[in-house]
């Protein structure tokens, strides 16, 4: 194997299974709400799971800082295999907690703590490792390749539904068949962690470090000398993943527990629309490399706010078609402004501050917006009694990025024309 392709491979099978370490608990959201907390109403259970699955974002913005100083100082590599480490760790451990009937509390308080150093590791992978391959591979064609990398994202979060529909099949009887899950992706991740191990620093921080130009302070210097790039990124992060993390997590909860379907249809529902957006990541990052990173982000954006609406009432139909058109709809529109999104902020740093920037900016607003999105949708459905109700949250989210990126357009133009160029 090549060095480049080993280092492609490197990264991108180290982002699955993060990404699927850190969304399999989504997956299994439902489970491990009866397990870790008072029986009573389903629906209390299932938001009080949710929102455990948030706190898991409220240490990201933390995680970006500390992994954001680790890679601008120490090192892409070093940052991206302590980041897997840790993932992998807690993950094994949260499969082995015991539940609310063993332990009372102390199973959802320890289920929170390993929520939050999750969290905190998820916070050096995604557009950290689309940073690392772009760095090596000198920016050749780099909208299509940071696409890739984001779609790895959503083939975690496949890989988790795949394994829920395994998991399902063969022991729907089992109460803690869930537990299989997280065991799994223990095991796995000490595959990743073999890969990145095996891979050299990028050219682009070696050359840094050889000219003594890293950063003491890479989190203060990008305040400084950064902060409209650091706001724009924080408002397309909380923009992109609200409508992300709606696929990812509240699909399968809507389709089982609002609308009556069964377990194994609704994981269906939710790997065809994580299918749909993966396969769009690299289209809409291929087309951002002809049009422009501006101009295809504002484009989605405004196709987000138009379309989110009617793609949401389709979702509650009870015609089969029109369920589909929903869901190929909505996973579209996440695919093309996520898709983008990750060569749009890495543009809008220097190398010596890109970590860092990225990092705390991008997971600032996943956790903010992306991080709250399913249980704020499905508290949404509950007091208005409206299926299509998450639609007005993402539509928020997009009017919001909107208003930023047109306010600050010369700005994020004259960095996007500055940075990310051929060396």
């Amino acid at each position: 194997m090549n060095k480049r392709r080993s280092i492609f491979l490197s990264a991108i099978s180290g982002n699955v299974l993060e990404y699927y370490d850190f969304t399999v608990y989504a997956v299994f959201s439902l489970a491990i709400g009866q397990a870790f907390f008072p029986s009573g109403s389903q629906v209390i259970q299932t938001l009080s799971s949710l929102s455990v699955f948030a706190v898991g974002f409220i240490m990201r913005p933390i995680g970006g800082i500390i992994f954001g100083f680790i890679a601008d100082k120490y090192g892409r590599r070093v940052s991206l295999i302590i980041s897997m480490l840790g993932m992998t760790m807690t993950t094994f451990t949260i499969g082995l907690i015991p539940g609310y009937s063993d332990i009372g509390y102390g199973a959802p308080i320890l289920l929170v703590m390993m929520r939050l150093i999750q969290g905190l590791c998820i916070s050096g992978e995604g557009a950290g490792a689309a940073i690392f391959i772009l760095e090596h591979y000198q920016n050749l064609r780099p909208g299509f390749t940071a696409g890739i990398v984001h779609a790895s994202n959503i083939a975690g979060t496949l890989l988790a539904s795949f394994v829920g529909i395994i998991l399902e099949q063969l022991f729907p009887e089992l109460e803690f068949a869930w537990r299989f899950a997280f065991i799994l992706g223990g095991i796995m991740g000490i595959i990743g962690f073999y890969f990145r191990l095996r891979v050299s620093e990028t050219p682009i921080f070696e050359m840094l470090a050889e000219k003594k130009r890293t950063l003491k302070m890479p989190f203060m210097h990008v305040i400084r000398s950064s902060w409209p790039a650091m706001l724009i990124t924080c408002c397309l992060g909380g923009s992109a993943s609200s409508l992300v993390y709606i696929i990812k997590t509240y699909i399968n909860i809507f389709y089982y527990e609002v609308l009556g379907f069964d377990k194994t249809t609704a994981l269906i529902y939710l790997s065809y629309s994580s299918v749909i957006m993966m396969l769009t990541m690299p289209l809409s990052g291929y087309i951002s490399d002809h049009i422009g990173r501006f101009k295809m982000i504002i484009i989605a954006s405004i196709t987000i706010v138009i379309a989110a609406t009617p793609a949401f009432m389709l979702l509650a139909s009870l015609e089969i078609w029109k369920q589909i058109v929903a869901l190929t709809t909505i996973a579209m529109l996440g695919g093309f402004i996520a898709g983008t999104a990750y060569i749009f902020i890495i543009s809008l740093f220097s190398a010596e501050e890109r970590f860092t920037g990225v990092a705390f900016s991008y997971n600032l607003g996943v956790a903010l917006f992306g991080g709250t999105s399913a249980v704020i949708s499905r508290w949404l459905v509950e007091v208005t009694h409206l299926y299509h109700a998450p639609a007005f949250y993402v539509m928020i989210t997009s009017v919001l990025f909107l208003a930023m990126a047109y306010s600050m357009k010369k700005t994020i133009i004259r960095l996007i024309d500055t940075n990310l160029k051929p060396k």
